[in-house]
């Protein structure tokens, strides 16, 4: 079975015109949550003490992560909308990690915990903007 990608679709008529849209950013989307998902999956063993989440939920919300990313797809609007409402979660709990990592005593900008919920919120921001674009282009009148 082969896999196909955006860039593919529609060049030989298989997809039809819907799915030829140039505001979806699936793709951006699923790669963006794959590289979130890798460094939660890496470096979450050394800030299980950190995190105010159960290793169970976080281990949960990560398999979560990678599954919706799996199931992104042109044909999938609820999956997009999905991918909106992960990131604005994702970006708000790494973001807010960041900032208490910096806060009273522990001021500390060379701290790898800081700087890991920080890549991760610039990650789910990113992911954030491009599943909205993604939602915008599935609302708009424009091919």
């Amino acid at each position: 079975m082969a896999s196909y990608s955006i860039e593919d679709e529609g060049k030989d008529g298989r997809w039809g015109p819907l799915f030829s849209r140039p505001h979806y950013y699936g793709d951006v989307v699923r790669k963006l949550f794959v590289a979130g998902d890798a460094v939660m999956i890496l470096t979450y063993p050394f800030f299980t003490e950190k995190i105010f989440f159960s290793t169970t939920i976080s281990i949960l919300v990560i398999v979560f992560i990678g599954a919706i990313a799996g199931f992104l797809s042109p044909r999938q609007k609820w999956a997009s909308s999905i991918t909106f409402i992960i990131s604005i979660c994702a970006l708000s709990v790494f973001e807010y990690h960041a900032a208490t990592a910096l806060t009273g005593e522990n001021k500390n900008l060379f701290s790898l915990f800081f700087w890991t919920n920080q890549v991760l919120a610039v990650i789910f921001f990113m992911s954030l903007y491009y599943s909205a674009k993604t939602i915008r282009g599935f609302y708009s009148n424009k091919t």
